[in-house]
């Protein structure tokens, strides 16, 4: 049964105001223009349509479509034994009919609504009852949330020109296993196969050109990701909870790592991250218990606050030169790592930044460091020795607190150093004599058992 579309009268429309989204002001639409639209979406002419809104006011262009979607927002599901599947209206152009066997058909050219938890889709309340999805060739967009929490959905037929999955569209679809995207595509939106608990294949192509934030989130299955050529960031959250991931590849036109662009994949080995990268973003690499080896960009200048936190494999692990900031507890409970050599340039070293790094034997720092942050080295065990370089005006509290190095030489005049800076270190202190600030008075133990002498 095709869809039966309700049109106004022109002659009642020569007063109508039709309301754009809420906030916006109300747009007048001329009669001879409602009247037009009216009989290209009775007629189904697409194409025409879509020259027809191209040449309207943006303002009248956007009252029109918000009307029209208005109209066929909610659901309309027929009920009863002898009911016709269910159908209606989904875009300005298109029409989807819902039949007995599961199988969601959408018709038509152009574009598809968008729709909200407030508004969802008009077959929402059917969802459970969709297993196939079919969306034949001239449909150009997949509305946001369009098919969210469709649990039961398996099968995806999606035309060749399909350009744009919105933001949600799929959405806990926990039944999808398996998606090829067709080779027209160009953008993903915000979490569209977040939730895809069953997902475990995606295969996109290199005609994408943005990767929406969360877009596999919670993916749990997602062994393999090949980000497409186009995609110049990962952004925040893409990846996150991906716990089956083992390989990803990353292209080489991507700049950025977003924040828990790749958290929780617990199963990530390795990872390599192309020159162009210049930033990467808090916990970005958070809770990837099993990372041996994170190999970063030459070009890298940022690393965010924990992003490498509770990666406790991590292993081979070396810091470019041309990273100038490095935040909080980027490296915090990073238990397997050894030997690490800070840049020159770094102007501090972070709070809790080698916390919990328990098998770290050497640190080198470098001579631009003014600060070493509060719990920086703290429950690092098994390090041997530290060097404080003149640069360093200031060790706040619980920096070194039960660290196990024998011995911390300072190579400059007396820091300011906080009281309980060494807490539970036992440690021989070496300092210049000639320096300035040092004397039997700041020679204290500043909470641990501290032995000072002059060099």
């Amino acid at each position: 049964m095709k869809p039966k579309w309700n049109r106004l009268l022109a002659a009642v429309l020569c007063t109508c105001i039709l309301l754009a989204p809420a906030g916006a002001r109300a747009v007048e639409i001329d009669p001879e223009i409602q009247a037009q639209f009216d009989h290209l979406i009775s007629v189904g002419a697409g194409d025409i349509l879509d020259q027809f809104l191209a040449g309207l006011p943006e303002d009248v262009r956007s009252a029109l479509i918000a009307a029209e979607e208005a109209k066929y927002a909610a659901p309309t599901v027929d009920t009863g034994a002898e009911a016709d599947p269910a159908s209606g209206r989904c875009g300005i152009g298109l029409g989807w009919e819902l039949d007995g066997s599961g199988t969601l058909t959408i018709t038509g050219t152009g574009e598809m609504f968008d729709f909200r938890e407030t508004r969802p889709a008009p077959w929402y309340d059917s969802r459970d009852s969709i297993t196939a999805l079919v969306l034949e060739e001239g449909v150009t967009t997949i509305g946001n949330r369009a098919f969210a929490d469709c649990v039961n959905l398996k099968e995806l037929t999606l035309p060749q020109k399909l350009g744009t999955i919105g933001d949600e569209a799929f959405q806990n679809c926990t039944a999808l296993e398996q998606v090829q995207l067709p080779g027209s595509l160009e953008a993903i939106g915000w979490g569209a196969f977040s939730g895809c608990s069953g997902l475990t294949w995606i295969q996109m192509p290199g005609t994408i050109q943005y990767l929406g934030g969360y877009a596999f989130a919670d993916c749990v299955k997602l062994n393999t990701a090949a980000v497409p050529e186009g995609v110049t960031a990962i952004e925040l959250g893409t990846f996150q909870n991906c716990a089956s991931l083992v390989d990803v590849q990353i292209p080489q036109n991507v700049t950025e790592i977003a924040g828990r662009a790749f958290s929780g994949c617990t199963q990530l080995r390795m990872v390599t991250l192309p020159e162009a990268v210049t930033e990467i973003g808090a916990q970005a690499f958070a809770g990837c218990t099993g990372l041996k080896t994170a190999d970063l960009s030459i070009n890298l200048e940022t690393i965010g606050a924990e992003a490498f936190a509770d990666c406790t494999s991590l292993s081979a692990f070396a810091i470019p030169g041309s990273v100038r900031s490095i935040g909080e507890g980027a490296l915090r409970n990073c238990a397997a790592l050894e030997n690490l050599v800070l840049p020159e340039g770094l102007a501090e070293i972070g709070n809790y930044l080698f916390q919990g790094c328990t098998a770290l034997r050497a640190v080198i720092i470098p001579g631009t460091v003014e600060r070493i942050g509060r719990y920086a080295f703290s429950y690092c065990k098994k390090l041997d020795s530290v060097s404080i370089p003149a640069s360093v005006t200031q060790i706040d509290a619980e920096a070194f607190s039960y660290a196990g190095m024998w011995s911390v030489t300072f190579l400059g005049d007396a820091p300011q150093i906080a009281e309980n800076a060494f807490r539970g270190a036992q440690t021989q202190a070496f300092y210049p004599a000639s320096a300035q600030g040092w004397n039997r008075k700041t020679a204290v133990s500043y909470g641990g058992e501290l032995t000072w002498e002059a060099a």
